[in-house]
């Protein structure tokens, strides 16, 4: 029985891919800051339906700390995807607050933290479950970007957001040429304009249809493809 790892696993994309991966027959750790309260309520509704497939972890991007404890946790089980897919775009709602995101009025303290979840995390996960994802089948480590972290393709003008998105997908690149002589496959996903809370001004991708674009995707990924950065459609994106 394959075995996925999900960030973020709590609402949204990562909630969905849970689900679908759940459904299919995988065994799912579904991590996420808050465990308890109202905001996994859906995500405990799907582990005490999954017959023991499902388990559910504590895990804070924001703390490194919680990673490492997590990692420690599981070490020596097989993981066969890591999914990347926590991140922010900063404080909600987001209309209320795109002046820290604006040049001229850009808050450092909320960069920071964007950038420390959407960047330096990622990064940390693949270095602590590196092992696990070694001892999996498919070996592979799927990080979520955005195409507004394009040079080419996008010039929307949220500093925080679109410089973290750039950084990681950069990132990424990196830890696949340090990583390919070990089979692993690593690339970056854009996920499109997809309609949760983060995706406002005329998102159209339904939820359930990015998140099965990118799994039959991430099924057929090779060694040929990793460095990569695609849509959820399949499209290479310019960056």
């Amino acid at each position: 029985m394959s075995t996925v790892l999900v960030t973020g696993a709590n609402r949204g994309i990562g909630l969905e891919f849970v689900r679908q991966y759940a459904g299919d027959g995988w065994t799912v750790i579904a991590c996420c800051r808050d465990t308890e309260g109202e905001g996994a309520a859906e995500l405990r509704a799907i582990t005490a339906e999954a017959d023991g497939s499902v388990s559910i972890e504590p895990m804070d991007m924001l703390d490194h700390g919680s990673i490492e404890a997590i990692a420690k946790e599981y070490a020596g089980t097989p993981i066969d995807v890591l999914l990347n897919n926590a991140g922010i775009i900063g404080p909600v709602p987001i209309q209320d607050h795109l002046g820290a995101q604006h040049f001229g009025t850009i808050d450092y303290e909320v960069w920071d933290k964007v950038i420390r979840t959407n960047t330096f995390a990622p990064i940390k996960m693949a270095e602590e479950f590196l092992g696990n994802v070694l001892a999996g089948t498919e070996k592979k480590i799927i990080t979520l970007s955005s195409t507004v972290g394009s040079f080419q393709e996008d010039v929307t003008p949220a500093f925080c957001y679109c410089t973290s998105k750039t950084a990681v997908t950069k990132a990424v690149q990196l830890m696949s040429e340090e990583l390919k002589d070990k089979n692993v496959v690593a690339m970056a996903f854009c996920p499109g304009h997809v309609k949760t809370r983060m995706g406002i001004g005329g998102a159209t991708v339904e939820i359930p249809d990015s998140v099965a674009g990118m799994r039959s995707m991430i099924a057929n990924f090779s060694m040929a493809d990793t460095g990569s950065y695609r849509r959820f459609n399949g499209d290479t994106i310019a960056w």
